[in-house]
């Protein structure tokens, strides 16, 4: 079972909670019998699972501001600086609490519309194999939580490359310069990020799941699904993996949104950029500390959330 939780880049969005997973499917069954309104189906689904969310956004909070020193640290070294200046730099804090405004309304938009999504496709698709239909609704869930989450992500990644010193800074200069345009500058670098990161995160999560599971049956017979623990720990490989993997298309979405006038806003061009000026290994710049921003931020997720 499936539901959506918050999560940019960097959580398993198909997770395993005490009563959550079940609240969320009821939830789904009595907001698609609804008058087959999305926007009411949505609505019921955050209402019918508020106490889930809550849980989840909590959960976020904590592993993003636990994290956050890891992640100012990639984003500086995606733009060309060592770890050691990046440390110099100083305020790894920077652009905390945007991150934290942008992630967890963007929370609800995915986990909402990622239900109707669902319902929808089970209905028009009712032979595809349900794995498939949970991607493709993570997907498109993604993709309509992409809208908010963007101008959160370009004040917090331009205010960790040290470019503004406050929030406010941040936004009042980026809407002198560029207008409304401005707070998404390097969308279509995020999105190429995030549809790759999130399929191969499912795909990966489903092996690595089906492979502990049938690990945990070899020792015990009894066990019929995996503990929250085990849902961690396979969640942080899956969340390891795709990171890794996705590297370089996190840097390129870094120097969209930091410096995109240089490379027109286009992923080829920035891609094209990076590869003459550093080689192939710039692509892959930050991502020791991406990786390692991962796996614990799913661990801190899920302990949290368990808690609450």
């Amino acid at each position: 079972k499936y539901s959506k939780t918050v999560g940019s880049v960097n959580t398993i969005k198909s997770v395993k909670a005490r009563g959550g997973a079940a609240a969320a499917d009821s939830s789904v069954a009595t907001t698609g019998s609804s008058n087959n309104n999305p926007l009411q189906a949505f609505l019921n689904t955050i209402i019918n699972s508020r106490g889930h969310l809550a849980a989840a956004a909590a959960a976020r909070c904590t592993s993003i501001f636990t994290m956050y020193p890891i992640d100012t640290l990639k984003t500086r070294m995606q733009m060309g600086n060592t770890f050691r200046e990046s440390m110099q730099q100083g305020g790894i804090m920077k652009g905390v609490s945007g991150s934290l405004v942008g992630q967890v309304p963007y929370g609800v938009l995915t986990f909402g519309s990622y239900e109707v999504y669902k319902e929808m496709l089970l209905k028009k698709f009712p032979n595809v194999r349900p794995v498939f239909i949970y991607a493709m609704a993570a997907i498109l869930g993604d993709v309509t939580g992409s809208g908010w989450v963007c101008p959160s992500e370009v004040i917090k990644q331009q205010m960790q490359a040290g470019m503004y010193p406050t929030t406010g800074d941040a936004i009042r200069s980026i809407w002198s310069k560029s207008g409304l345009g401005g707070f998404y500058q390097g969308y279509m670098g995020g999105l190429a990020r995030d549809v790759p990161f999130r399929v191969a995160q499912l795909t990966s999560y489903e092996v690595a799941k089906k492979v502990f599971l049938n690990y945990r049956k070899r020792q015990d017979d009894g066990v019929k699904e995996l503990s929250a623990v085990d849902s961690a720990m396979v969640g942080a490989v899956a969340g390891t993996f795709s990171a890794a993997i996705t590297a370089p298309l996190d840097k390129i979405k870094t120097l969209l949104m930091t410096e995109g006038g240089k490379y027109g806003g286009s992923v080829m061009q920035c891609a094209s950029s990076i590869v003459q000026s550093e080689g192939v290994g710039g692509l892959f710049a930050g991502v020791v500390p991406r990786v390692v921003y991962i796996a614990p931020s799913v661990t801190i997720f899920f302990v949290v959330y368990e808690q609450v």
